[in-house]
């Protein structure tokens, strides 16, 4: 089969590759969409933590069943499907609570134990199958990052107020803003440096739009919301400044959601986050019944999903899909690649 590969830094290639053994456990896919998420873009240009060039990509996937191992019940060829990409340990206390996102010893694609998800074929254990429904086979492409944000908004507490900020307006923050108004948000304001960003960001159902680059977020919000009102606040953006930002805009009482992959150190006053008694959550990647509410969604809203997957390619394309995601010279959110 053949398999997309990042051999270096901004060079993508194709090899030539084995179909992977279906297991007793598992399931052999053949692969129909690809999503490109941002840590793909990482592995592209060599910043990847662990996917070290030279790499097999790739873990978002839509896709049909074309092999069951023996032992695998529920599920048959035809079945159109997605994967969670992560396989826990099955021992440690978060796997043992359904937080497989939380094993510190959970597999991921891209790895030496599995492979990227960027071939023609993709095995996975049944237990993490995720069946699409009536969820078409491009949609189904973007199930994983949908669940990365369904993970993010749950992670606000139930009594929220309706009064939603989002820092930064790029493909998991678009699907935040698409599916907030679901979980009790009225009032939502998005921000983004690029204005094409915010205009898509307007057509989804942001209230307001704000490029901090033309505008103070702190005082636009103070005038949308309320300088005194109680703020939910999601950082969807990497700029290493983001979180104090954040806890500046913050009122008191407000809950902040950190979903953003920033490595780099910073330095922090956090003293407001006493003054203010702020709710500060990380939110890491997601669980299976993320997964299913993802599923939910877009069966029950799939045409508001639709305006972001801006770009699709074919899989011959990889290259390009890859350095039109990282020169941004022309307008792309979400891209997917067809197999």
């Amino acid at each position: 089969m053949k398999a997309i590969y990042a051999e270096e830094p901004y060079r993508i290639g194709y090899r030539e590759v084995d179909i992977p053994e279906c297991g007793d456990d598992d399931v052999l896919i053949k692969t129909a969409y690809l999503g490109v998420c941002a840590s793909d873009l990482h592995a592209y240009r060599g910043q990847h933590a662990f996917r070290i060039p030279p790499v097999m990509l790739g873990h978002e996937l839509s896709g049909v069943i074309e092999k069951t191992g023996k032992n695998v019940k529920g599920w048959k060829a035809g079945d159109r499907v997605s994967v969670m990409p992560q396989i826990g340990c099955g021992k440690c206390s978060a796997c043992r609570a359904g937080k497989t996102n939380l094993c510190a010893e959970k597999i991921l694609p891209g790895t030496e134990k599995w492979n990227g998800t960027f071939a023609e074929y993709f095995v996975a254990p049944a237990s993490v199958l995720i069946d699409l429904g009536n969820v078409p086979l491009k949609l189904g492409a973007i199930v994983e990052p949908l669940a990365v944000a369904v993970h993010a908004i749950e992670r606000f507490p139930a009594d929220h107020s309706e009064n939603l900020l989002i820092l930064g307006s790029g493909a998991i923050a678009l699907m935040i803003l698409s599916i907030a108004k679901s979980y009790g948000f009225k009032r939502i304001m998005t921000t983004d440096i690029d204005d094409r960003n915010l205009d898509l960001a307007k057509k989804i159902g942001a209230n307001v739009v704000v490029n901090p680059n033309k505008a103070d977020i702190k005082t636009a919000a103070g005038s949308f919301f309320g300088n005194d009102a109680v703020l939910n606040i999601v950082i969807g953006a990497g700029a290493d400044t983001i979180l104090e930002q954040a806890i500046n805009i913050a009122t008191p009482g407000s809950n902040i959601v950190y979903y953003a992959m920033i490595t780099k150190n910073m330095t922090l006053n956090t003293y407001p986050i006493v003054f203010k008694e702020l709710n500060l959550r990380g939110s890491l990647n997601y669980t299976y019944r993320d997964f299913e509410g993802a599923v939910r969604l877009l069966e029950e809203h799939g045409e508001a999903f639709n305006s972001i997957i801006t770009n699709e390619f074919k899989f011959e394309e990889a290259q390009e899909a890859f350095e039109m995601q990282d020169k941004k010279e022309k307008f792309i959110i979400k891209s997917v690649i067809r197999v």
